[in-house]
């Protein structure tokens, strides 16, 4: 056999359903866990003896030791090799990334610590931060493919025309692989919408080889959203991929580690804007 051949996927109806399977499997590991949590911390904050303060800060360290418990949860869900696939969605009219597992466990996390606030006495905090579990659960952090637009999506929303896309970069931010996506705006400097890889579940040459597609190719965008779509897109990928890395990304070259400003930046919102993108240095 040619070692060209183009790899065998499964079908795309099989594909799509078993990602589908895997994002709701996530979603109910970490509400069973941080259901868990919330039930344990609220009964050992709410211990109410002379020696409270202990109880409390026991109860402290078992809201956090509970992101440990989802890792170990849903570690039989992890897959070594990410999928080259999206999802299609009704809510976007397009493609969406599916969650990876490390994002859905700020709801596990926030359900212990709402178990802890109600323990503690503080009812009213314990159901804004549920209430933020739930936020966090149904709004995961997802790249959006759209007819329109490429949308970073978290409990606020960034758009980014493709007009305006000037070019996506896989960079680096306090050492995590980040996604950037180039804006252009008339007037001003180019500025910068990210979005940190290890949140989707998605093969990253993948989602830049499709992204870069559909900016390349606007009549490819109005087929946007159909699974047929998929089909073609991962089945021109995949011919791709046979041929060598160099024929995915010429520009492969690593990327420069970001500065002091971005990684800040990344810190209070991974999307943020940070600016004009620094200059390249001159050789």
């Amino acid at each position: 056999m040619s070692s060209t051949a183009v790899p065998v996927a499964p079908a795309i109806d099989e594909a799509l359903a078993g990602l589908a399977l895997q994002t709701r499997r996530l979603r109910i590991a970490a509400w069973a866990v941080g259901g868990a949590g919330l039930l344990v911390t609220a009964l050992i904050a709410g211990i109410r003896d002379d020696t409270a303060w202990v109880w409390r800060s026991v109860a402290a360290i078992m809201a956090l030791g509970v992101f440990f418990g989802y890792a170990i949860a849903v570690r039989p869900l992890r897959r070594w090799r990410r999928p080259q696939l999206l999802l299609p969605s009704a809510a976007t009219s397009g493609f969406v990334t599916a969650a990876a597992p490390v994002s859905h466990a700020p709801t596990a996390l926030l359900l212990a610590v709402a178990g802890f606030a109600l323990g503690s006495g503080a009812v009213w905090t314990a159901l804004a931060v549920a209430l933020l579990a739930a936020v966090v659960s149904l709004r995961p952090q997802q790249l959006a493919v759209t007819p329109s637009a490429l949308r970073v999506r978290r409990i606020m929303t960034r758009s980014v025309p493709w007009a305006q896309l000037e070019d996506l970069r896989v960079t680096t931010s306090g050492g995590c692989d980040v996604l950037t996506l180039v804006v252009d705006r008339p007037g001003r400097p180019p500025g910068s919408v990210r979005i940190a890889l290890a949140a989707l579940d998605v093969d990253p040459a993948y989602l830049l080889h499709l992204s870069r597609h559909y900016r390349a190719v606007p009549q490819d965008r109005t087929a946007i959203g159909a699974p047929a779509e998929l089909d073609r897109r991962r089945a021109a990928y995949l011919a791709v991929a046979a041929a060598g890395p160099s024929a995915l990304e010429p520009d492969a070259a690593p990327a420069p580690a970001a500065g002091l400003i971005e990684q800040l930046a990344d810190v209070i919102d991974p999307g943020a804007d940070p600016g004009p993108l620094p200059a390249a240095a001159a050789s």
